[in-house]
């Protein structure tokens, strides 16, 4: 089925856009996805934690079982100091199974491969770099760098961060960079990390955390206060990481010892001020493209494959293609508005580098963490009727 006699054409193939067209066939909508990239897949071996409402968004789209699968169920999420004490923790797995979803830990690269598994390649257009569009009454056509043009009753910007879409919408500014890089690795052997458990260690003006990925290697990642781009480059090195972590809980130590160092990436982050609408007429944004956070809540990808559910779930109601993205806008910014400013927050506590950081960070992980950490993850899963309870 179309919308109004017209395809839904989608810009970007990432999680985000690929989600969104296994959403919108199984709603009964017809799509595409243009992808600019020359093959599908990811040069970034990253991971994800996706918590209870992007599991929840996983069943939705048929492949909850097989991140399950390909990744590893996560019990429960430590927040300590720099030696390993605990300042607070939430039971994430029994959360989870009250609200249908245990938290799974997995590799970007396989969360990738399950959602193009599952679409298939029909329809996932390739070389396809978006320059421009323009809508009237009837439809939008979108026009791409090789000189094509699409027409489709909606277009979807699932293009990323640097989105063409969202800056054909509201023009082109700058991403947000928070002052703190992102260092990340796969130890080819846990190093004595327990299982089920996500570990964040906070030490001064930084932050090392790890998580198993069911395969007998464990996920790592290190931030640190340092510059944008290669200049911030000689503290994530694996010299410097090592010299710096020596006084750190062991494992960290362990897992940087079993990883090569060919294989420590840096991934910097960045976040966008909040949108008031995120689209326009027949267009709208999903994902980072809409609300671009930090990956300090861990909620990007999670995010991302939801707003892919609730826009079908708009989509297919029938009331008109222009009335159903912004009642998609109206849900999903409702939700990931305090995700997008928590992150922000959070990262920025973490990242007090002064005489009283550590101690100011351990006074917020035992109070504020407590209580505002839990709500945060648990209100986009309770906040949506729409996503179908998995036992």
């Amino acid at each position: 089925m179309r919308v109004g006699n017209q395809r839904i054409l989608i810009v970007g193939g990432g999680i985000g856009g690929t989600a969104a067209a296994i959403a919108l066939r199984k709603a009964g909508l017809e799509s595409a996805v243009y992808e600019a990239r020359t093959r599908r897949g990811t040069q970034y071996g990253g991971c994800y934690v996706l918590w209870y409402a992007g599991v929840l968004s996983l069943g939705r789209l048929g492949v909850a079982e097989k991140a399950y699968a390909r990744g590893h169920k996560l019990e429960r999420l430590e927040m300590c100091d720099a030696h390993g004490r605990v300042l607070n923790h939430v039971e994430m797995g029994k959360r989870g199974r009250m609200l249908g979803a245990t938290p799974v830990a997995i590799r970007r690269a396989d969360l990738l491969n399950i959602l193009y598994e599952e679409l298939g390649e029909d329809d996932f257009h390739l070389k396809s770099t978006f320059r421009g569009m323009s809508q009237d009454s009837r439809g939008v056509t979108a026009t791409f760098t090789d000189g094509r043009e699409e027409r489709a009753a909606v277009l979807v910007g699932a293009d990323g961060l640097q989105s063409r879409v969202r800056s054909h919408l509201h023009g082109l500014k700058p991403a947000r960079y928070p002052g703190y890089a992102h260092w990340s690795g796969i130890a080819e052997t846990d190093a004595g990390a327990p299982a089920g458990v996500f570990r964040i260690l906070h030490g001064k003006g930084a932050r090392f955390a790890f998580f198993h990925l069911g395969d007998g290697r464990v996920c790592w990642w290190c931030v640190r206060n340092a510059s944008e781009g290669s200049d911030g480059d000689n503290l994530g090195g694996y010299q410097a990481l090592t010299m710096f972590l020596h006084d750190w809980e062991p494992t960290a130590r362990a897992l940087l010892a079993a990883t090569p160092p060919t294989a420590i990436f840096r991934r910097d982050t960045f976040d966008r001020p909040p949108l008031r609408q995120w689209g326009q007429g027949r267009v709208t944004l999903l994902g980072d493209a809409a609300h671009a956070m930090t990956f300090d809540l861990g909620q990007g990808a999670g995010t991302s494959l939801t707003d892919a559910v609730t826009l079908a779930d708009h989509l297919a109601e029938g009331s008109g293609a222009i009335s159903a993205l912004r009642a998609y806008e109206r849900a999903r910014r409702s939700v990931t508005l305090p995700l997008v400013v928590a992150s922000r927050q959070v990262g920025a506590a973490a990242a007090w580098s002064g005489p009283l950081g550590p101690k100011a960070n351990a006074a917020v992980l035992r109070s504020i963490g407590a209580k505002i950490t839990p709500q945060l993850l648990e209100r986009d899963a309770r906040s949506h009727a729409s996503l179908s309870v998995m036992q």
